[in-house]
């Protein structure tokens, strides 16, 4: 879905696009917003140098679908969406999921980063969310995430996503905040993710 003539979204593609969302999340989330996990970790979260900078990289990175909105060539948001890696999601190896999840067709999202200057031009998510919808909305049952509130879960729940039972909690006990499960379901076509529904910012 095109918002102008130079921004754009789509799947990521090859090396070379994936290394420049991993080094995107690494500016977000190391150089921005200060958080370093900790070295031993269930996901093998790890800092990679290549000639451009730093990559923010782990295991589950081989079981990843990335997307990305680029103003011109340069990326300006991005995310990804995992199956399980031998048999788990990335988040059971922190905290147990619902049944439901699992016995469906299921994808987890995580990573999801947004350059600073465009972060309240809510045409920008909504490009990347309605393009990532058109490719895996057919193939899967559910997309879920285990997010802080209220950001950013309360931009995932104007996207269509929705809470349910599970008691928040924490990805280490060192975090200082925990996180809530939430869930879209993609066979709901009303959605601001379908491309329906009424997104607000």
């Amino acid at each position: 879905m095109k918002l102008t003539s130079n921004i754009y979204s789509k799947p990521l593609e090859g090396d070379r696009e994936i290394r420049m969302a991993q080094r995107l999340i690494y500016k977000v989330f190391v150089d921005e917003i200060g958080w370093v996990p900790n070295q031993v970790n269930p996901s093998g979260i790890r800092f990679v140098n290549d000639s451009e900078g730093t990559l923010f990289a782990d295991d589950f990175d081989d079981v990843a679908t990335w997307f990305g909105t680029f103003q011109n060539q340069e990326l300006i948001a991005c995310w990804r969406f995992c199956e399980p890696k031998n048999g788990k999601f990335e988040l059971e190896h922190y905290h147990p999921l619902p049944d439901f999840l699992k016995a469906a067709k299921s994808l987890e999202v995580t990573r999801l980063v947004i350059q600073p200057k465009y972060r309240n031009r809510s045409r920008v998510m909504l490009d990347l969310t309605q393009t990532t919808y058109k490719h895996l909305g057919h193939r899967f049952d559910y997309i879920f995430a285990a997010v802080e509130f209220p950001n950013p879960g309360n931009l995932y729940l104007k996207l269509g996503m929705k809470q349910i039972a599970v008691k928040p909690f924490k990805y280490s006990p060192w975090d200082r905040n925990e996180v809530q499960l939430i869930v879209l379901d993609l066979k709901d076509r009303t959605t601001v993710a379908s491309g329906y529904g009424k997104y607000s910012q």
